[in-house]
């Protein structure tokens, strides 16, 4: 048993570095998240039946946080912290390759959908439509223009789900918090821009909680067993854009630009 042990530390011991950080692609007061002007926040908006409102007159908007385990990514700031990624070997390797190549082959540069939870970390605005039983995601870009959250309190899951993009995902309310349980993925999706990969048993837990007017709290589990050694949890403080409109955001199946997408 001390044999097996020694080397499986000393395969752990000898896993590559992390790929580096790319470099800025904006410069300091390029980024349109530099330019808007700084509202006052008021107290977090309910419906009349006591949930947490995420609409109003505006969007959300994540601004560009293209790597959910740093703090920054490419000159800009990303995620709420840092997380130390539990990786398995093949998703290190995996990592390290779309980072070095800097994301030629991302399925968004594609036309194919981004997947969840990389929607909470991309720059595109989005607005959140409550029913009775339902949460409606309507996003300006990423390649997917909607997503529908079903709120079931006891959790449950169709059977014999069909692999998808963005899941199935079953929501229910804690006090001001929307979580949701999301599975029934297919493996292809990036988790972000960094590429940060993910195999068909991911299971994700989100959790939303508005915490004042202009504020949305995202914070996302990431379980996946054959992708990391152990569930991780990341983060990101999204924006109200009170008055903003989601523009028409096309992105054509034929589209002609991802052939230029050459990495190094």
């Amino acid at each position: 048993m001390c044999v097996a042990w020694v080397a499986l530390a000393s395969g752990f011991a000898q896993q590559p570095p992390l790929a580096k950080d790319p470099g800025p692609f904006l410069q300091p007061g390029d980024f349109p998240e530099d330019k808007v002007p700084t509202a006052v926040a008021g107290p977090a908006p309910h419906l009349p039946d006591g949930r947490p409102d995420f609409g109003g007159n505006g969007a959300w908007y994540p601004g560009f946080n293209g790597n959910l385990a740093e703090t920054t990514w490419k000159g800009v700031k990303s995620a709420d912290k840092h997380v130390d990624v539990p990786f398995l070997p093949w998703t290190l390797t995996t990592y390290n390759e779309r980072v070095e190549n800097r994301a030629k082959d991302d399925p968004e540069a594609k036309c194919l959908p981004v997947g969840v939870p990389r929607f909470m970390f991309d720059p595109y605005p989005f607005q959140m439509i409550q029913t009775r039983n339902q949460v409606v995601f309507v996003f300006e870009g990423d390649n997917y223009l909607w997503r529908i959250v079903n709120i079931d309190a006891t959790g449950t899951h169709p059977k014999n789900l069909k692999p998808t993009w963005l899941g199935d995902a079953v929501g229910h309310y804690e006090g001001d918090t929307l979580v949701v349980d999301v599975t029934g993925f297919n493996g292809l999706a990036w988790l972000d821009q960094a590429g940060h990969a993910t195999s068909d048993k991911l299971h994700l837990t989100e959790r939303y909680t508005r915490a004042d007017s202009l504020t949305l709290k995202y914070e996302v589990t990431i379980d996946d067993p054959e992708a990391y050694a152990k569930p991780w949890t990341a983060s990101n403080t999204i924006h109200w854009r009170p008055g903003m409109e989601l523009m028409e955001s096309i992105c054509q199946e034929d589209e002609k630009s991802s052939m230029h997408m050459i990495g190094k």
